[in-house]
């Protein structure tokens, strides 16, 4: 209780440091409960599920390049040969966005998933009344709550009556049953608004139009490795050779084995952007608490000498260094524990605005039991790291010394509080260069060349398949009938959306894999391609339809084509002839690097031209699309009243959307970095100017100009500024390099960067110690004289 009593007397002596080391502390945790907020919801997919440890994705692999997506007939000679595979199933989805249609209501599905019957049981998928372990059971068709609510209103979802509904239209001839609920789930790398299950899941012959994903659940304590190499060997000796593949290009390839808990984060056949998201934010939040902890620890024995008589006494009367450490350590846990219930408040009460700025969701996380557990931890392991420095230094002085009156202590320390806020301007230096840099490159990715231009350009939503230009043409001729649209297409992948498909394509004696993306007329002046050589697609040659091919810059130069107008490669069954080569576009991002690149009318490479994408004379985007939602039923019977869009390039802005959230929260740490080091310098330069009034006015008396006081009071931060530059610098410029390697396309790194970091921070800095030096400086030195 007496160690209560004091150290809350200390507090009411320094308010304004006690305030500062809360607040400090404060920030660091909040910096920490945001980062680990979302850390823990992008490590939680499936973590729920029981068999998240057993359960596989089955991919293929060549030459370096990995998709998700095998042949079906795959999944069925796995589960007869494979003993140690629990369960297999297959899962496609459908590339379309739907409305279902019931008496009741409509609802659009855009996230439409068909599955074997054993998925449900491998990921856990459970129904309100219905039983999905039977595998004998007919089709089971499911839609979320979310849905259900919209299409029956009236209908319970736990006890639930199968409905017929209409997909698309009452003209398209499809009517389904929807036979019930699914429960709600955790966060899964299974996602759906619909999801329709079959015992076993067709789609082995030629030209089926669905893609597959297989997932495998394997028993406990089974040699992945083997099993992986009986599956390779499976597929290359009976699958491969014999079986249609959406993904013809893999067929001399190998199947891979990824497990679940990668797939979220860093799969094999996808970008590992969210896996160094989580582990910068990890790291970050931790040198964000590092730099409150430094405040503490400096401020702390700075102020030592405010205590130096309570530390004597205590040590007369018998207390020992031990107990003073722990009395110490307590103030700081204690102080600390504050600090993180106030950061939690904060970050609760501010939860609205900081779902915005970093663009996650935090509602399903800040109160979770996980989050307060390491909230816990990381207050114990701040107050251990902040406070165990000091406590011991305090402790170990020699109480003689203190009651004399010798005692001493900003000579003594002085280093290590300067080695300290050396080492916060370090942390703060590199997070300034940082975010000038991530600021850049994202710049130079939202306004760089791209190789095509996707302004004034829609994306129209469309269930049709328009492989034949001659299906399309009446469409397109009443859309171009409109006086604002410039240009209409059809293609079957646009940027961001759907990659194409990779195929082989030969020339002469030489065998290269390529993209292949089949579109209509139009397609490169709709897309604001730059043409390099030759010209594009028109209907004037009939040929252009049959077997006429553009190709880009780069699958020119792989086959080392001098003069690529007129010659042939061979492809999909089919001899094309180049008429046309296009600027490389980066059309699926700027981390990947473009791809060679085939574009032909003609569709043998068995996708499905369903996109529709046409150009608006800029201004006049809104107009149009309201005159075409007017007359859509007319113009494209299939997709009826259902008018839907989308802007490519705001498809295409979601290729970097988790870049974009890594600058938000970069920023923010930013920002918390800055305050907590400036925070530090104000609190010292503060305890220096007290310490050293009497020093100050000595000089004035003698004559020192209010500026010579001024640079005597700052000189060892200047030099502190100084060597936390050359340290700073060279650090951040080894860590923005590597962050930009994972850029096929970046900027350059530029001088200038570091040198606008530097500057900032210093003009900062001088402001932070400005007014407390300016006022010392001037301050009467009979004020601080009149008692020597």
């Amino acid at each position: 209780m007496n160690n209560l009593k004091i150290a809350w007397r200390n507090v009411l002596r320094s308010k304004l440091f006690t305030l500062l080391n809360i607040l400090g502390l404060a920030l660091g945790f909040a910096g920490f409960i945001l980062a680990y907020l979302y850390i823990n919801r992008e490590t939680s997919y499936d973590r729920w599920n029981p068999n998240y440890d057993q359960i596989y994705l089955v991919g293929l692999s060549y030459q370096g390049s990995h998709t998700d997506l095998t042949p079906p007939a795959l999944a069925k000679v796995i589960k007869t040969r494979l003993p140690d595979v629990v369960e297999v199933g297959r899962v496609s989805y459908f590339p379309w966005e739907m409305p279902f249609i019931h008496d009741h209501g409509e609802a659009m599905v855009k996230n439409w998933k068909a599955a074997d019957l054993s998925i449900a049981k491998i990921f856990g998928v459970e129904a309100y009344g219905l039983s999905l372990s039977d595998e004998n059971r007919p089709d089971v068709n499911l839609v979320t709550p979310q849905i259900s609510q919209t299409l029956f209103p009236k209908q319970a979802e736990n006890v639930f009556a199968p409905r017929q509904i209409a997909v698309q239209n009452e003209q398209s001839g499809f009517f389904p049953h929807i036979h019930g609920v699914t429960k709600a789930r955790g966060l899964s790398n299974l996602t759906y608004d619909a999801i329709f299950f079959k015992p076993d899941l067709a789609g082995d012959a030629e030209g089926d139009p669905l893609q597959y994903q297989t997932y495998i659940q394997v028993k406990p304590g089974t040699d992945i490795n083997r099993l992986d190499q009986k599956i390779k060997e499976i597929y290359q000796q009976e699958i491969s050779q014999h079986h249609h593949t959406v993904t013809s290009a893999f067929a001399k390839g190998e199947t891979y084995l990824d497990p679940l808990q990668n797939l979220h984060l860093h799969p094999k056949h996808g970008s590992n952007t969210g896996y160094l998201i989580v582990w910068a934010l990890g790291i970050l939040s931790g040198v964000i608490l590092l730099l409150a902890g430094i405040n503490f620890a400096n401020l702390m024995i700075a102020q030592a000498h405010r205590r130096a008589k309570e530390i004597g006494l205590k040590k007369v009367f018998g207390v020992s260094r031990i107990r003073l450490t722990l009395q110490f350590m307590g103030e700081v846990l204690l102080q600390c524990l504050l600090a993180a219930v106030l950061a939690w408040a904060l970050v609760i009460l501010c939860r609205n605005g900081l779902q915005k700025w970093l663009a996650y969701d935090l509602a399903g996380f800040a109160l979770d039991n996980q989050i307060a557990w390491q909230l816990l931890v990381a207050a114990l392991l701040t107050a251990l790291a902040a406070g165990s420095y000091p406590a011991i230094i305090l402790s170990g002085y020699h109480p003689v010394n203190i009651l004399k009156g010798n005692f001493q202590t900003s000579h003594r320390t002085a280093w290590f509080r300067h080695a300290l806020l050396i080492f916060q301007f370090i942390i703060a230096l590199v997070f300034i260069s940082g975010m000038l840099v991530l600021n850049r490159q994202l710049d130079y990715i939202r306004d760089g060349d791209k190789g095509f231009d996707p302004a004034q350009v829609v994306q129209i939503k469309n269930a049709a398949i328009l492989n034949n230009p001659a299906d399309f043409k009446p469409i397109r001729d009443r859309m171009q009938a409109y006086p604002d649209i410039e240009y209409v297409t059809a293609t079957t992948s646009i940027p961001g959306g759907i990659g194409p498909a990779e195929k082989e394509f030969q020339h002469v004696d030489q065998v290269r894999k390529a993209d292949h993306i089949a579109v209509d007329f139009d397609y490169v002046e709709t897309m604001g391609m730059d043409m390099l050589q030759g010209r594009s697609f028109t209907e004037v040659f009939a040929t252009d339809s049959i077997n006429g091919a553009i190709v880009n810059e780069t699958l020119a130069k792989a086959f080392g084509m001098q003069n690529p107008i007129g010659q042939t490669i061979r492809g999909c069954d089919t001899d094309f002839q180049i008429v046309g080569v296009v600027k490389d576009s980066k059309m699926q991002g700027f981390e990947k690097l473009t791809r060679p690149t085939v574009y032909s009318i003609n569709n043998t490479c068995g996708q499905f031209k369903t996109e529709i994408l046409i150009k608006i004379k800029p201004g006049r985007a809104q107009q149009t699309l309201a005159a075409l939602e007017k007359d859509w039923k007319s113009i494209n019977r299939l997709d009826g009243e259902h008018f839907r869009y989308e802007f490519v390039d705001q498809n295409y802005a979601a290729l970097y959307a988790q870049q974009q959230q890594l600058e938000s929260a970069f920023r923010g740490f930013t920002i918390l970095s800055i305050v907590i080091a400036l925070m530090g310098l104000f609190s010292m330069s503060a305890h220096s100017i007290v310490i050293r009034q009497k020093e100050m006015s000595i000089r004035k008396v003698l004559g020192a100009s209010v500026g010579q006081l001024f640079i005597q009071l700052n000189k060892s931060f200047f030099r502190i500024f100084l060597v936390a530059n050359l340290i700073a610098l060279p650090i951040a410029y080894l860590l923005v390099d590597q962050w930009l390697a994972t850029f096929a396309y970046r900027i350059s790194i530029s001088w200038w960067m570091f040198a606008l970091a530097g500057m900032g921070t210093l003009l900062v800095a001088l402001l932070t110690v400005a007014y407390q030096s300016v006022r010392a400086a001037r301050a009467n030195p009979a004020d601080s004289l009149r008692d020597e």
